[in-house]
């Protein structure tokens, strides 16, 4: 059985672990083993699932208001500003982890800032520099700005994988709602090639809704015909803002998630406007992904967008694009994200693949 949407591609609604398995078959999909000693894991698992039910249990409570009241502007400009200002300053809890922050002297952007003039005045790393760019877009659900330790989780990938940082900047829902965020990111991208860097050069790289406006920054630029970037790493990506898929069921009532479908609807509803969360632009699960660089895709087997992450490698299988989804049996949204044997190993594995990818195109 298959529903469909009108004008966009069939979802099959067979089950996912059928689709999986078809997608190891094909040397897509792969089940990484867990770094840490059985004991280890255990806590660490246990951990991850009070943190998930800590977190889902503050952002409804703290969003109910907001939700209850239809979105009312007043409490929702209130909840914002309350949150943004708490995340820049890295002291909201959720999007805060135990990671180092990044160097002082790089300063968080001010989200509601013209961005143009941004890009032009920017200090990009030197033309003459040998390695490649990682152009990070920290995830927040589309209205948050990202905390310095987020910030810093793209610093220290950088230097892991032996690339020079470059901090995606967007402009926040509501105010500036889709597709706005992925322009700004397009045009970012393109003052970086303006500055002299080869788009071979440039890896791009996003978490959770991050990752989406990755993959919508990628659609924009194909349909500017700018040329597409060495390869695009996608960690936990959120692909359908539908939210179609049975994992946003089930994750969200267990407590292998720190979200549920209603403060993810909440975000997306404010994201989205009056689009629908079917467009392509904005729920890549529906794009036509031909022409893209090759991708990798890591994500917990337990995350609420596994589902997601799994139909964009048949998506990208589908157009011919190389792709390899990594996953992990791990309660851990963005895994990524803690210090642990098993971020470490996806490091080494997003290493090797911006190796091959740069060591390819140089």
């Amino acid at each position: 059985m298959e529903a469909s949407v009108p004008g966009y591609p069939a979802i099959a609604d067979s089950d996912i672990d059928l689709r999986l398995i078809q997608l190891e078959a094909n040397k897509i999909a792969h089940a990484i083993q867990s770094q840490m000693a059985p004991v280890a894991k255990g806590f660490s698992d246990f951990a991850a699932r009070l943190e998930n039910r800590f977190i889902k249990n503050m952002l409804v409570r703290s969003l109910k208001p907001a939700i209850v009241k239809g979105v009312d502007p007043v409490e929702r400009d209130r909840l914002l500003s309350a949150y943004r200002t708490a995340t820049a300053r890295g002291t909201y809890a959720i999007f805060n982890p135990a990671m180092q922050s990044p160097p002082d002297t790089q300063l968080l952007f001010d989200p509601a800032s013209p961005l143009a003039a941004d890009y032009a005045d920017a200090d990009w790393p030197d033309e003459e520099f040998e390695e490649p760019i990682l152009f990070y877009v920290p995830g927040g659900g589309f209205i948050l700005p990202p905390s310095p330790k987020q910030v810093g989780l793209a610093f220290r990938l950088a230097e892991h994988c032996g690339c020079e940082a470059v901090i995606g900047k967007h402009r926040l829902a509501p105010e500036y709602p889709f597709p706005l965020p992925a322009k700004d990111l397009a045009d970012q991208y393109e003052a970086i090639l303006k500055a002299g860097k080869a788009p071979s050069q440039i890896i791009l790289s996003g978490d959770s809704a991050g990752a989406t406006l990755v993959l919508a920054m990628m659609l924009e630029l194909r349909e500017r015909r700018v040329p597409m970037p060495g390869g695009a790493i996608l960690f936990s990506p959120w692909g359908d803002l539908a939210m179609r898929g049975w994992s946003y069921i089930s994750r969200s009532l267990s407590g292998s998630s720190p979200f549920r479908m209603e403060t993810a609807a909440f975000s997306a509803k404010l994201y989205l406007g009056n689009t629908l969360p079917t467009d392509p632009r904005a729920s890549p699960v529906y794009a036509d992904l031909r022409e893209f660089p090759p991708l990798a895709i890591h994500c917990s087997r337990h995350d609420m967008h596994f589902d997601d992450a799994v139909q964009l490698a048949e998506k990208a299988q589908a157009a011919h694009v190389p792709v390899r989804m990594n996953y992990w049996d791990s309660p851990r949204h963005h895994l990524e994200r803690f210090g642990s044997k098993d971020a470490r190993k996806s490091f080494d594995l997003v290493a090797e693949f911006i190796d091959a990818r740069y060591r390819r195109t140089s």
